[in-house]
């Protein structure tokens, strides 16, 4: 290992000055583009798979490093060593995107992460993988789930079958065929630290960011993952690994925080002899879709360059063949299989984290249901003011004449003859003291006046339907003052009632809607609030999901569905419920039913419930979707 210079790289070895270093190494071509740059010979070079320069980190007034400058060429493999503390990790990070950089600049595959941070994260982090000294695997999936969801969130338009295939294939080449089923609480630590480097390796990154790999795995272990990354980068892949010591075969090592650069000039140019490694061969031949390929080796006459260029016997580039154009799924295999794939993604993962976050779901459901069960039981409500002032203003039209005790039967024939014969009016119709009495007892509140007395309470009448409801008041007039009528109580007509009515129909309905508000307010917060606590609950596996370069639709899709399922659980439960008491109300108690609420029958009731159902399902989606945004944020 050989000294280079201070944050200087050169070929020959000599040490770098400050000039050579930025006119010859470090200056970017086209702004930092991913396009490739004019050498010296006319031929063109490839940019470098990550650069930075003049990068400095701190955390508030703590500095990690400052000034430090470092190109890594495609297919690459580099060694980020120094003590505890020396910002290993955070150079990792920063160029897998976790953290921003406080000055400098960060160029990863030709995008600067230092100019818009957050944009196009997601894309940087399906190309560039990234292996964590703790592993971070998804506890509640077992080790092939674990690689078939990081895949699926890489690329969904790849066929499942080919997605499983591939990961099948990752485990078998890691040894870890037997243990596919296995969760991460049941692996070893080097078990599970060769599974989190078969799912970085399975997904075909184009950058390979590895944490202290080796730590905390026994020797045995520690071999096969040393000798995977070194083959990951003879295949084509960028690796950089942190470690705190040099470990690796790698050809350069970036000594934090000083920023010194020494090159390795007795490593090995391939660690399998140019062969192409085991794992690349059998992910090669299973689940290839033309979709992000690296070239089959690095540095061999018989290999690929990180440019795509095939190597030539003297070491030259050539041009190599395009892929095939069948490897390529046809749009309409690729439509489906994104169909497919969101489908599990979203709602089959939303309703297996549902029935498993059930526990912490509970408090909101009932709370939910309760609110729900109120509101059903407003509308039933509401349902029968409704009813009542539409069989009000009905009757608006139609003036009861109560004819006197006395009235003989000419004289109540004379005067319908001359009530019928007004132009004014549409019907007469006679209305005897038994049709009266039979008439009330339908009514709430009227069946009790039956029973105040052995006789009948209720006269007999005529019931006049006018044409207009203007000219109610003019009949009523024209029939009072006739013999046949009672004097005491001549009419049913009542200029205030009617307005009275509506008023209480306005505060009635105007109460309910508050109500009904206040419920929704409610619900809204308790049911945000249980989401919030689910997805902190799940943080872990949000952050590593994220971090995995999941799509906003994937993150937030599982937990719309959670919201719904919920929702729709508690509107059952609360129609349930309501319907349950209209059934015994209406088969036990059906004349005090029919008196506290009237008109609410078998088809109202199926309306509320319906209701009750559609609202617990929108508001579940809505609190979970603007929960989860709250929680992102």
């Amino acid at each position: 290992m050989e000294r280079v210079g201070h944050r200087g790289v050169i070929s020959n070895g000599a040490r770098a000055t400050d000039t050579d270093r930025v006119a010859a190494q470090e200056k970017p071509a086209n702004n930092g583009s991913a396009g490739a740059r004019p050498a010296t010979n006319g031929a063109a070079v490839p940019a470098p798979a990550v650069r930075i320069a003049h990068l400095s980190k701190s955390f508030g007034r703590t500095a990690v490093f400052a000034d430090v400058s470092f190109t890594v060429a495609r297919g690459e493999l580099v060694e980020i060593t120094g003590p505890s503390g020396a910002g290993k990790t955070t150079l990792l990070r920063l160029i897998h995107g976790q953290l921003r950089p406080s000055q400098g600049e960060v160029w990863v595959e030709g995008r600067g992460l230092h100019r818009f941070w957050r944009r196009g994260l997601g894309r940087i982090r399906r190309e560039v993988a990234f292996i964590y000294q703790e592993q971070r695997l998804l506890p509640r999936l077992n080790a092939i789930e674990n690689l078939v969801y990081a895949l699926m969130l890489v690329d969904p338009t790849v066929p499942y079958g080919r997605i499983r295939a591939r990961a099948l294939a990752a485990l078998e080449a890691f040894g870890l065929a037997a243990r596919r089923k296995a969760y991460p609480s049941q692996l070893s630590a080097g078990e599970r630290q060769r599974v989190a480097v078969a799912r970085a390796l399975a997904g075909r990154p184009r950058v390979l960011l590895a944490d202290e790999p080796l730590a905390a795995i026994d020797e045995q272990n520690a071999k096969v993952v040393k000798r995977l990354l070194e083959e990951a980068a003879a295949a084509g892949t960028t690796v950089i690994v942190a470690t705190h010591e040099p470990t690796f075969k790698a050809g350069r090592v970036l000594r934090l925080p000083a920023g010194q650069v020494l090159v390795n000039r007795a490593r090995l140019a391939q660690t399998n002899g140019g062969a192409q490694p085991r794992w690349r061969r059998l992910l090669a031949q299973n689940g290839s879709n033309g979709h992000n390929g690296l070239a089959a080796s690095n540095g061999h006459s018989n290999g690929h360059n990180g440019n795509g260029a095939r190597r030539t016997s003297n070491g030259h580039s050539a041009p190599t063949r395009r892929r095939e154009t069948n490897g390529r799924l046809p749009l309409w295999r690729r439509s489906v299989a994104l169909a497919a794939n969101s489908f599990r993604l979203v709602v089959l993962g939303g309703l297996r984290s549902w029935r498993r976050d059930l526990r912490l779901t509970a408090p909101a459901l009932g709370s939910m249901a309760l609110l729900l069960l109120l509101a059903a039981m407003v509308a039933m409500v509401g349902v029968a003011v409704a009813k009542v002032a539409a069989y009000e203003a009905s009757q608006a039209s139609v003036v009861r004449v109560y004819l006197a005790p006395g009235a003989t039967p000419d004289a109540v024939s004379s005067l319908k003859a001359r009530l019928a014969a007004d132009p004014r009016v549409a019907s007469v119709t006679y209305i005897s003291a038994e049709q009266a009495l039979k008439e009330a007892q339908s009514h709430p509140g009227l069946e009790s006046l039956g029973s105040l007395s052995s006789s009948n309470p209720f006269p007999a009448s005529l019931d006049v339907s006018v044409r207009s409801v203007n000219q109610v008041a003019s009949i009523a007039a024209l029939a009072t003052g006739d013999p046949a009528v009672d004097p005491t109580y001549p009419t049913s007509y009542d200029p205030d009632m009617y307005a009275r009515l509506r008023h209480i129909a306005l505060v009635l309905g105007g109460i309910g809607a508050g109500l009904l508000l206040i419920f929704a307010i409610v619900a809204y917060a308790v049911s945000a609030n249980s989401v919030r606590g689910v997805a902190a609950a799940r943080k872990d596996e949000v952050t590593i999901t994220r971090l995995l370069g999941a799509r906003g639709w994937m993150l937030r899709g599982p937990f719309v569905v959670e919201g719904l399922m919920t929702g729709a659980l508690a509107g059952a439960l609360a129609g349930a419920i309501a319907g349950g008491f209209w059934l015994l109300a209406t088969r036990f108690a059906a004349a005090t039913y029919a008196q506290v609420l009237p008109g609410v029958d078998l088809t109202a009731m199926r309306y509320v419930v319906a209701a009750a159902i559609v609202a617990g399902v929108l508001l579940g989606t809505l609190t979970a979707a603007m929960g989860f945004r709250r929680f992102r944020v």
